[in-house]
């Protein structure tokens, strides 16, 4: 499915040079420019950052309720901040992660590396089942997976934490935790 997503990504770029090709490079881009957005549409027809705008909430809704179960059961006070950038946080915060990964199903307990099946899952949720955008969840969740350094589950949910924060911020995507 990966491959075939990469494929069609390469042949869109492809053709959008092709068409580009003979005009000088004011016009390529003033009418040529390359939107991914275009790449990337919903079953509903409006584009994916639109839908992800739209259908983000749900998932930050999830995120805060399993952190506020998180800060109770590690007793931590509220108001936390957020750790989704947070380059050093403390032990207690790295294992507040560890809670809040586990506890929405991203980061698998026996693994403690990022569950792919569940990263489709909620990529699928918040694009309204593009292809093409949950095939690049997954293989940005196989980068995450690949730097993990440690078998400690709190260490490694803070690297974890590290590259999917370094991966939203890139998408412009809003989820804090």
């Amino acid at each position: 499915m990966m491959r075939s997503s990469l494929i069609a990504l390469t042949v869109c770029l492809m053709m959008q040079c092709i068409q580009g090709q003979g005009k000088s490079p004011a016009a390529i881009a003033t009418s040529q420019s390359l939107d991914l957005g275009r790449l990337f549409w919903g079953r509903s027809g409006e584009p994916v950052w639109t839908m992800i705008d739209k259908n983000l909430p749900q998932v930050q809704q999830m995120i805060d309720e399993t952190k506020e179960k998180c800060m109770a059961k590690l007793q931590m006070k509220a108001p936390q901040r957020s750790l989704i950038r947070e380059t050093r946080p403390t032990p207690t915060e790295k294992c507040l992660v560890e809670c809040v990964l586990k506890g929405i199903k991203i980061m698998d307990s026996d693994t403690n590396r990022l569950n792919l099946r569940r990263v489709e899952e909620l990529t699928s949720l918040v694009t309204d089942d593009n292809k093409m955008a949950i095939a690049l969840g997954c293989s940005l969740a196989q980068i995450c997976n690949r730097s993990i350094t440690t078998n400690k589950p709190c260490e490694a949910a803070h690297l974890l934490n590290q590259c999917i924060g370094r991966h939203l911020e890139r998408n412009k995507v809003k989820l804090h935790w």
